[in-house]
């Protein structure tokens, strides 16, 4: 199992190896670490919480770039118009069924990993068959925690006399 997560000291995206043979979870470019939760087991499968905050609430999701299947979004909406301002409706209906075939071999094809609600940590190379998909509930709820938390933060920090 390796994970991908969010530095929380310099922001930015961090891509570990295999896990188990690590005692501590650390930032390749700042030198951030801390070590993993106490009582997971790291060669699992199936971790039972989030080994970057200890967090149990796992949904699992495919590995695939967001930003890449907004440019296929793009690309086919761009190329069926041009089609279709040619007046080919025939090639453009065909360009949109392509890039809904294209997607669908993707969503077949793609793995899964695990998201942590928490902290966004992706899970990669686990067994994701007893976890759900996201749920907006559960979502919102740690949305609000992190709102609650920045507003917490900025209140301690006026308060601090300079």
């Amino acid at each position: 199992m390796y994970l991908t997560f969010h530095c929380p000291n310099c922001d930015r995206t961090t891509q570990t190896s295999d896990v188990a043979q690590f005692t501590e979870l650390s930032c390749e470019h700042c030198g951030w670490g801390r070590p993993f939760p106490e009582g997971v087991e790291r060669s699992n499968e199936t971790p039972s919480e989030c080994l970057r905050c200890g967090n149990p609430d796992l949904w699992r999701q495919k590995n695939f770039p967001t930003s890449l299947g907004l440019l296929f979004v793009a690309m086919g909406a761009i190329s069926s118009s041009i089609a279709w301002m040619y007046y080919r409706p025939i090639l453009a209906l065909s360009i949109l069924m392509a890039f809904a075939l294209l997607d669908m071999v993707l969503y077949i094809v793609m793995s899964d990993v695990l998201v942590c609600y928490r902290c966004r940590t992706k899970h990669h190379d686990v067994d994701v068959s007893q976890y759900k998909a996201f749920d907006h509930e559960t979502g919102e709820k740690y949305r609000q925690e992190e709102i609650r938390r920045k507003e917490a933060e900025a209140e301690a920090e006026k308060k601090i006399p300079d």
